[in-house]
């Protein structure tokens, strides 16, 4: 017999195994053990693949997800770095943030920007308060504007040939190239998005003088062009001039989303939302839409006409018949041209054939001529030339002029090239007479039209020279491609008002060997590679301002002084209203004196087409595509169909039905451009013949997150498109056969549902009236009982079963004005980079796994072919009686004493009891550690790390989170009132939604401080709780949308 000891000896050496991979060391069995799951652990099962789902399956499958779900609450890791200050940066104090004025160049709007560091790391982006157009307001994309800085694929080295080269020998070569082509008299081309610096005009202007030859073409994909060119014909000035919006007490919008993707739409919602507050003293605007696409004005608008985008001028000049013909209101009614032209025209002929409503008809005309003078007609910049022309008569006509202000918008220092020039330029490039082209920071192989060519032109040019932050289809093509700078490692001015200019200023060394492109012209215009240093573009538009903008302070020390103060603000005014524009100066006034001949000189040029309209439109979210890449931006869903990660055509419910589609269907689309085949999504409340495309997919050549995401509509443009280049109205559509995945977070309007058709109303979710009920009786809302049955009012006065805490210090709450919320995802955006949001994938999406705390729910009442369409923000209510906290085994959620609902994550074990319990749905879990499981776990990159917030915990995978009343910035406020000996002041805290909401819809505070703006509205008659009747008693009031509509047509209070 084998000795004790001997026994215990063997059986440490026992080698336990599960299989032969196992016993045998496999060296992929040992790879895949040191990943959590092995392959397609995680997949799905494929159901379809049992001939029974037998109980032992079932079993089987629960057992294996109950495994799943156990371990994935223990995968934490840290990946973060800690780097102490040996010798801390004099104006950096540890953990306390640093703010800097700046600009932002996500869009032609430039708007100015307070950008918030944490120990020299840009963390957060928001408005700058002291701008005078964006006032502390910024727009999704300026908000998510960190993660492109951050971004692991940008470009890092210079690289020519595919090899990565340095920037002295890419400069020494470069030079050499285009002095050669400039001495040959070939022309060197810069293809460059419209110009807004005027330092950088200068700098242009000085690379032509250097190189003869050179030639400056600029573009946008979307452009005020054809609204601009129209104000040229009318009145002989170039620019089209700022409107007054919140002088406007009428506004008509013809297909123009100036609330969702037009112009500069954080200003114009601004400026609208003033008249739409129930408590500053000013009326309500009334705001008529009339379109073919279902757009966020459209859906915010007070009266909707649903019309053919096509059909939008005839209306117009219908109009005009009914005022100069009919009513003779204005001067204008004696032009004996004007009136011939408009004799044709009949508006009741013109409602009865097209299906509008006659009441409606009524309403605007009387509305318009009540406030000849304080209405407004906004034509959108889809619309052509002739239509703007027709509208610009129409205000003229109702003496619209004293809406105009003083001061012009969207000012380009370089006039955009016309299509003729770009065709000209492609025609060049085929014959040889173009020796190079510098893309400066654009990108037209994927912007311009397919037939012009330009993609297939470029292919003869021997020197193509790319700048860009990452890769685009117009990189993949260069000889050589320089990485540039992003606008927070930028200095800049720009120039987009006549009245003031912005600075931009670098607040963080460039992360990678890039520089800004302006120093690369600069370099290149000198001539010399040695020319460039780290401050040669600084210097230049100091020297700029000292020559210019700050001219009258002529010693050194005086001009240092104003330019710091200057970056300090982030903006100058300009004290003569003068703006630069093709090379002249134009002083701005008062337009006067409209010129017939520009209405009477040319035939109606748009008139409906039996074939379908194709209306391309700007993406509020990815402007033009160059913003692919960006994760946040991606998953924002958008406002109106809530779908995410994808564009798709748009049709109407009365199309899908005739033609057989289902959303999902790919459909074939052909144009004078080209072909595309692209999904439908049925969008409630679009017109019929109306395919609405969002701009800014499809992109071929991009980062990982970016890549063949949804489908290149650009395609669909073509040079010679009778209307403009994003509309037609002579597209071919058939069914192509296949479906193509939609994802959306919402899809709360079946119809054809009794169990969900008007939720909204019957849960009391939303609670609506008119505007004009709201004066005649302000407690209408409190009076909605009377209207209840004796059950529901029974329900109603059941109490709680809790004892209610009284809380004697502070109380925080919000109050969200559905007055003045448009459904921008703004705060969405803030709240994703405030509080380190992962992006899950379209995957995830589509599993409603989305992480965002707070979303923007929208609800259709009504029918689907013409519904009315409400927007609530969703967050946690922070209920005092919550219903998640009773439920919580671990007491990982629970109450603070100034009524906060909490989570402490390293208390949670994922049980997702709290999730099922929450009657409102704004829980998140993390199924995965979403940053290693999204795209290669691009997001665990090094560089993405710097972009955390360090106020926020990252949380890991197991782990319930949501909205926290950004508790950071209250501890913030408390630590304050401690260090200043005082009380805390609940109007100190601003939320990250409510600093970001353009329109001001959102209010927070303490809810006991009855000295405080925030207790008003907070105990105001248009308060409510969303599903009150729970008895949870959440710290969220809503207050009532009020609709500005005639009080025979909408009965007021609950529905």
């Amino acid at each position: 017999m084998q000795s004790q000891e001997h026994q215990n000896s063997q059986e440490k050496d026992i080698n336990y195994w599960q299989s032969f991979r196992d016993l045998y060391n496999d060296p992929d069995f040992i790879a895949e053990k040191k990943k959590e799951f092995s392959p397609g652990a995680l997949d799905r099962p494929d159901e379809s693949s049992f001939s029974k789902f037998s109980r032992r399956k079932f079993l089987a499958l629960l057992s294996a997800s109950a495994a799943v779900a156990a371990s994935g609450c223990s995968n934490f890791r840290d990946k973060g770095k800690f780097v102490p200050y040996n010798s801390k940066p004099e104006s950096v104090t540890i953990g306390n943030p640093t703010y800097y004025a700046s600009t932002c160049t996500g869009c032609s709007s430039v708007c100015g920007l307070l950008i918030k560091t944490l120990e020299g790391r840009p963390v957060k982006v928001d408005g700058n308060p002291d701008h005078p157009v964006s006032k502390g307001k910024i727009c999704a994309i300026g908000q998510a504007s960190v993660m492109n800085l951050y971004d692991p694929e940008r470009l890092k080295n210079p690289v020519s040939g595919g090899n990565d080269v340095t920037w002295a020998d890419a400069d020494d070569k470069i030079i050499g190239e285009l002095k050669n082509a400039a001495s040959g008299g070939k022309e060197i081309a810069i293809v460059t998005n419209s110009v807004t610096s005027p330092s950088g005009k200068k700098l242009l202007n000085e690379f032509v003088t250097a190189y003869p030859t050179a030639k400056i073409y600029s573009y946008e994909l979307v452009n005020d062009s054809p609204r601009n060119s129209a104000w040229e014909k009318c009145y002989g000035q170039k620019l089209y001039p700022v409107i007054k919006w919140n002088d406007a007490k009428i506004i008509l919008s013809l297909e123009s989303d100036f609330l969702g993707s037009e112009g500069n739409k954080v200003e114009t919602s601004r400026l609208y939302s003033e008249n739409r507050d129930a408590f500053n003293g000013k009326e309500f605007n009334r705001l008529y839409s009339v379109e073919g696409s279902a757009s966020v004005t459209g859906l915010n608008a007070d009266y909707r006409m649903i019309l053919r985008t096509d059909a939008i001028e005839e209306f117009v000049i219908c109009l005009l018949n009914e005022f100069l013909v009919k009513e003779k209101i204005s001067d204008y009614a004696a032009d004996t041209g004007i009136a011939s032209k408009l004799s044709s025209y009949n508006l009741d002929a013109f409602a009865e054939a097209n299906g509008i409503s006659k009441e409606v008809l009524e309403h605007l005309i009387s509305d318009l001529k009540k406030n000849q003078g304080s209405s407004y007609v906004s034509a959108g910049s889809s619309l052509p030339e002739s239509t703007h022309i027709a509208v610009n008569l129409l205000n003229e006509v109702l003496g619209n002029s004293k809406l105009y202000s003083k001061e012009v918008s969207n000012v380009s220092q370089i006039p955009l090239s016309t299509k003729a020039e770009l065709e000209d330029l492609a025609n060049d490039m085929r014959s040889g007479k173009v020796g190079a082209v510098i893309h400066y920071d654009s990108n037209p192989v994927y912007h311009l039209p397919s037939d012009l060519g330009y993609a297939e032109a470029i292919k003869n040019i021997s020197l193509v020279i790319s700048m860009s932050e990452g890769e685009n289809e117009s990189t993949a093509v260069s000889s050589y491609v320089l990485p540039i700078n992003s606008m927070f490692e930028s200095w800049g001015d720009f120039q987009t008002r006549s009245t003031f200019i912005s600075l931009q200023q670098p607040v963080i060394a460039p992360l990678y060997n890039t520089r800004q492109k302006e120093e690369i012209l600069l370099t290149w215009a000198k001539g010399n590679k040695d020319a460039f240093n780290i401050d040669v573009y600084h210097n230049y538009i100091k020297d700029n301002w000292k020559a210019g903008v700050l001219s009258q302070n002529t010693a050194e020390a005086d001009f240092m002084k104003a330019w710091y103060g200057a970056l300090n603000d982030g903006v100058v005014s300009v004290k003569k209203a003068v703006v630069e524009s093709a090379g002249e100066t134009e002083t701005v006034t008062t337009p006067t004196g409209f010129k017939p001949e520009a209405f009477t000189a040319g035939s109606q040029k748009m008139t409906p087409g039996s074939d379908f309209v194709v209306l391309l439109t700007r993406n509020s979210s990815l402007g033009d595509g160059r913003f692919a890449n960006n994760g946040w931006l991606q998953e924002l869903p958008k406002s109106v169909s809530r779908v995410a990660w994808d564009n798709y055509a748009a049709i109407s419910v009365q199309d899908a039905k005739e033609m057989g589609l289902e959303s999902n269907d790919l459909i074939k689309i052909t144009t004078a451009g080209g072909e595309l085949e692209i999904p439908v999504f049925i969008q409630p409340g679009a017109a019929k013949g109306v395919l609405a495309i969002e701009l800014g997919y499809g992109r071929s050549e991009c980062g990982t997150v970016g890549k063949d995401v949804g489908f290149n509509a650009n395609k669909l443009m073509s040079k010679n498109s009778a209307l403009t280049p994003w509309l037609m109205n002579d597209a071919k559509v058939s069914k192509a056969g296949g479906t193509y995945q939609i994802v959306t977070t919402q899809d709360h309007y079946a119809f054809d549902e009794p169990l969900y058709k008007d939720i909204q109303y019957r849960r009391e979710i939303i609670q609506e009236g008119t505007y004009f009920g709201y004066k005649e009786n302000a407690n209408f809302l409190e009076d909605r009982h009377t209207k209840y049955t004796e059950e529901e009012r029974d329900k109603l006065k059941v109490g709680s079963i809790n004892k209610q805490y009284k809380h004697t210090g502070t109380k925080w709450g919000m109050v969200i004005d559905l007055n003045k919320c448009t459904g921008c995802n703004e705060c969405v955006a803030a709240c994703n980079v405030e509080n380190n949001i992962p992006v899950v994938g379209k995957e995830q999406v589509g599993k409603h796994r989305v992480m965002q705390w707070l979303r923007i729910d929208r609800y259709y009442a009504g029918t689907p072919e013409a519904p009315k369409a409400s927007f609530q923000p969703m967050l946690c209510q922070h209920c005092d009686f919550a219903p998640c906290e009773n439920v919580c085994p671990v007491a990982a959620t629970t109450h603070s004493p100034d009524g906060i609902n909490g989570m402490a994550y390293n208390r949670c074990v994922g049980t997702r009891y709290c999730s099922n319990n929450c009657p409102y749905k704004v829980r998140r879990f993390n199924y995965f550690n979403f940053r290693d499981h999204f795209r290669d776990s691009i997001q665990q990159e090094e560089s993405f790390s710097l972009m955390a917030n360090p106020e926020v915990t990252v949380r890991s995978r197991g782990v319930m989170e949501k909205c926290t009343f950004c508790l950071q910035r209250i501890m913030d406020e408390r630590q304050m009132a401690i260090q200043e000996n005082r009380q805390v002041i609940g109007s100190n805290v601003k939320t990250a939604c409510q600093e970001a909401c353009n329109t001001n819809a959102i209010a927070f505070g303490d809810q006991n401080d009855e000295s405080a703006e925030f207790y008003k509205l907070n105990n105001s008659s248009l308060g409510y709780s969303v599903l009150e009747e729970i008895k949870v008693k959440p710290n969220v009031t809503y207050l009532a949308k009020l609709r500005n509509v005639y009080e025979t047509e909408t009965e007021e209070g609950h529905h």
